[in-house]
């Protein structure tokens, strides 16, 4: 059984492609000044690179773990994942109030995708 590691930093990979899914790490907002929508598409934008750099698309999410700070924001963070994602490609998925470890970010997404 193999394991491939995308390299990300000293503390974790950005993704860990094993038996055919890759999981993602966390990924949180680059820019944490921007609004909802903007922090979702940073968000999806890193998420669409690392799961490119790990040898897949993302026509082929299986799971998508989304944390808000605010589910005030569901709606507007909603409006921008329905844009990113194509019809018929929808992944089982899970949304979830919590903090987040710096106070601006409004957003992480973690996602598990085949290979």
């Amino acid at each position: 059984m193999t394991i491939k590691r995308i390299p990300g930093n000293a503390r974790m990979s950005s993704a860990v492609l094993h038996n055919g899914t890759i999981y993602t790490r966390g990924v949180t907002p680059l820019d944490v000044s921007g609004t909802i929508e903007a922090q979702t598409r940073d968000v999806l934008d890193q998420l669409d690179e690392i799961v490119v750099a790990a040898g897949s698309e993302k026509s082929k999410v299986l799971k998508v773990m989304i944390w808000l700070t605010d589910m005030r924001d569901f709606e507007a963070m909603n409006a921008v994942y329905d844009a990113w994602l194509a019809s018929g490609d929808e992944p089982v998925r899970a949304c979830v109030e919590t903090t987040l470890a710096d106070r601006d970010m409004k957003i992480e997404i973690q996602m598990e995708v085949a290979a």
